[in-house]
Formats: structure tokens, sequence, C-alpha cells
């Protein structure tokens, strides 16, 4: 059983590490897009994204994909480590941004280390 969990969290990181390449080459044509084009779409924000991540290694994980992925950067973590504090580059909506995060990056990560 636990040979079983080993390769279903290998076969998940496998498929986050495809997830996370797209994420990534698609924000960085966004990023080079928004320089070399004369109209600026910048409209940077901070938000507040909720944690339900339970270990340091997956919030850790989490923190660094954020701020390797161009166009955002971890700021803070809250000392109860249940809120993450993120600067956004391209921020339309707070609550649309949250939820990528949520639905997306955070659960795949917990999915892996938790």
């Amino acid at each position: 059983m636990r040979v079983l969990n080993i390769l279903i969290r290998i076969g998940r990181f496998v498929f986050f590490i495809f997830y996370y390449l797209k994420e990534l080459v698609l924000s960085s044509l966004y990023v080079a897009w928004d320089i070399i084009t004369p109209k600026d779409l910048f409209t940077p924000g901070i938000v507040e994204v909720p944690l339900d991540l339970k270990t340091d290694t997956a919030i850790i994980a989490f923190a660094n994909l954020v701020s390797m992925t161009p166009g955002s950067l971890t700021m803070d973590l809250s000392p109860d480590k249940k809120k993450l504090y993120v600067h956004a580059m391209y921020l339309t909506d707070k609550q649309e941004f949250i939820d990528k995060m949520k639905n997306e990056l955070e659960e795949r990560i917990r999915k892996i280390f938790e």
C-alpha cells in the first residue's frame, strides 16, 4: 500500500511539472508582450491568499513557485501560516486571482506534499 501511495505522488508530481511549465510559459509570454507593446497592461496589487496547506514543505513549495512565476512575488507569510501575501503585476480581479491560486496551484501542491 505504501508503494502505491509513493507511485501516485510521483505521478502527480510529473503531471504538476507539465502544468507548472505551461503556466510559466504563458505568464512569461504575457509579461514579454506587455514589455514590447506600447499599451501598458500593468495593474499591480497585493493579495492576501488564505492557505489550507499544513506542512512547512508544502507552504515553502507554494510560496517559491508563486515567486518563480513571472508577474507575481511572494511578499510575506502570516505568523500563523494561514495567509500568504502576494504581489501581482496583473491584478484585475482579486477573487479570481485567489481562486486560481487555491484551486489550481495550492490544490496540486497539497496532493503532492500532504
